[in-house]
């Protein structure tokens, strides 16, 4: 159930049989909807160009070989899955096409979904356009933190927070055997309770915590719980 690049016009992989983790019964489109067809998932990520803290859930759909209920012309129509299986797209007399609509359709909703998002998170929650801190992980298992960087992508995309100490308390703590480190280009002018200095490492606790060690104006060196930072700059 691997999806190509369907924004470089490349279509889902078909499959007869409803994917399992949804469901232990009702695997064919027959059996579903009472007519003959197959599934095919939409990832997440479609359509690409999305801010990259915007996803969704993939989504399962069924494209039927049915008939046009405006017509009554036989057609083929895709179907939602595991929402209220509404049609999506326009029937069409061909799969293919009907695929395609579908898509069109789905990537129109995503994007007006995402702006939507956008406009509230500044206009409504007095938010930046897009949360400061991201999270991401290498493929030797690292979480990298990118605080307001110029990374324009993020390796192994996980999750965004608003506040490194979320991030901390969220995830970083949760995996507290995990190595992790700042990327390249986040702010490294810590601020705390106590003042501010200048990042200088990055390790764990004896308690598995995130900690990052902070050097003050007067030389003196400190070593913080990042769930307890204030800032960065």
């Amino acid at each position: 159930m691997i999806a190509p690049d369907l924004n470089a016009g490349d279509l889902p992989n078909l499959t007869t049989d409803r994917p399992r983790y949804r469901s232990a019964t009702g695997r064919t489109t027959r059996e579903l909807f009472g007519h003959d067809g197959k599934f095919f998932t939409v990832p997440g990520t479609f359509p690409g160009g999305l801010p990259d803290h915007i996803g969704f859930t993939p989504a399962v759909y069924a494209v039927l070989h049915t008939y046009n209920p405006a017509t009554s012309q036989p057609a083929f129509i895709v179907r939602d899955v595991d929402g209220q299986r509404l049609t999506l797209g326009t029937p069409a007399t061909d799969q293919t096409t009907a695929i395609r609509s579908a898509l069109s359709a789905l990537a129109e909703d995503r994007r007006a979904h995402a702006q939507r998002v956008e406009h509230d998170r500044v206009h409504i929650l007095g938010l930046t356009p897009n949360p400061p801190v991201r999270i991401g992980h290498t493929d030797e298992g690292t979480c990298v933190v990118h605080v307001r960087c110029s990374c324009p992508q993020v390796e192994g995309l996980a999750a965004h927070y608003e506040h490194v100490s979320l991030a901390a308390d969220g995830w970083l703590d949760e995996a507290c055997t995990t190595a992790w480190k700042f990327c390249p280009t986040s702010p490294t002018q810590v601020i705390t309770q106590r003042g501010t200095g200048r990042l200088t490492s990055t390790s764990r606790n004896d308690r598995g915590q995130a900690v990052v060690q902070v050097q003050h104006t007067d030389g003196r060196h400190e070593d913080i719980v990042l769930a307890r930072v204030s800032d960065m700059t």
